[in-house]
């Protein structure tokens, strides 16, 4: 009997300990600053949303409670991350039946929620006008996202301040200018997408200080200049994608160690020289894309049992000689394109080539045998 009530009298405590540790907690849950909200208010009567309604929860006075894409640190009340996209699974946008839709621009005032880990404002279609300088002053920013809009204008020189940053992601836009040296100082950042912009100039020649990234999706812009030899010291890199620039010069051959490669883009540039047999030889390269540049010389018979390579293009160059036969020890060959060169000879026979059709291997000197005519 005396235990029985020695263990009522604990379960009373720790209900009585749960409920006040609870009722402290909510009483100590800092509402919304009144600094954010007025900024979040003028950063959204720069936007127009004819849609969906992203903004019509954003009402009454504590912004860190149920207003859509917005969340706040519970100690302080600061804004913490502000999240809002146009092409999503949320209710709010499937609801809609369509994808976002918003004009505007991003105001000034998102600057001084100065407490952001996370912004993404992202595959909104029409938001345009500048990314606003002053956002470099938000130094606890993680995470900044604004794909799939239209914003022009250059990146912020000083955008080496964003020292906590790790995704960097503008693709999709009008971004002109060069690409900021100070970029490379942000030596934390793993993801870097800056693709189907405007960009010009050269990569940096220090890209390589980027130690953490793992994608660098720089494709379909105007940068020309070299290749920097730095990017082969980038041991962490699984995806570079340099795609439709303007970029000449040779490939690295060096990109042939790179550890964890998986894939390259290169096409449609303006590459010359030949293709290094360390990079057809690398054992983790899976999709390999160099075509439409100005490449020359024969393709190295560098492959072994350990290539894989699910998508391999070669197309639209100046090669010459014959196929590697030893593409026919390579333990798998998906997508092969060796059209539009000037490859001679008779096509090894045996996988992968038994699978292949002849726009593989179209618009060459003088390939034969299967999939093309027969040899003479």
């Amino acid at each position: 009997m005396a235990a029985c009530s020695s263990s009522s009298h604990y379960y009373n405590f720790l209900f009585f300990y749960l409920l006040l540790a609870f009722s402290v907690s909510t009483a100590t849950a800092a509402s919304c600053s009144a600094a954010d909200r007025a900024a979040l208010l003028e950063f959204r009567s720069a936007l127009s949303d004819p849609y969906i309604g992203v903004f019509s929860s954003w009402t009454g006075s504590d912004c860190c409670s149920q207003w859509y894409g917005v969340s706040c640190e519970p100690s302080t009340g600061r804004v913490a991350d502000l999240i809002l996209r146009g092409e999503s699974e949320d209710p709010l946008i499937t609801r809609a039946g369509r994808s976002g839709l918003m004009t505007g621009q991003i105001s000034p005032a998102i600057c001084r929620l100065n407490s952001l880990s996370s912004l993404i404002i992202a595959d909104w279609k029409q938001i345009s006008g500048p990314i606003p300088p002053c956002i470099t002053t938000l130094t606890s920013l993680r995470i900044l996202d604004l794909v799939g809009n239209r914003l022009s204008g250059p990146l912020p020189a000083d955008i080496g301040k964003f020292s906590q940053l790790t995704v960097l992601n503008v693709a999709d836009n009008q971004i002109s200018g060069s690409i900021p040296k100070s970029l490379t100082q942000i030596t934390g950042l793993m993801h870097l997408s800056l693709g189907n912009n405007l960009l010009t100039g050269s990569i940096p020649s220090d890209f390589g200080n980027l130690k953490m990234l793992s994608r660098a999706l720089l494709g379909r812009n105007q940068l020309s200049g070299v290749i920097p030899a730095s990017i082969s010291y980038m041991n962490r890199l699984a995806d570079l994608d340099l795609s439709n620039n303007k970029i000449s010069g040779s490939i690295p051959a060096s990109f042939g160690s790179m550890p964890v490669l998986s894939s390259l883009y290169l096409d449609s540039n303006l590459l010359t020289g030949g293709i290094p047999a360390e990079v057809l030889g690398s054992k983790g390269l899976g999709i390999l894309n160099l075509s439409r540049n100005g490449l020359e010389g024969s393709i190295p018979d560098a492959f072994t049992s350990r290539s894989y390579f699910t998508a391999m293009d070669l197309s639209y160059n100046k090669l010459t000689g014959d196929v590697p036969k030893t593409l026919l020890t390579a333990a798998f060959v998906g997508h092969l394109d060796l059209s539009h060169n000037h490859l001679c000879g008779r096509i090894p026979t045996g996988s992968p080539f038994d699978h292949l059709e002849a726009a593989s291997f179209s618009n060459n000197d003088c390939l034969c045998g299967w999939p093309l005519q027969s040899c003479k």
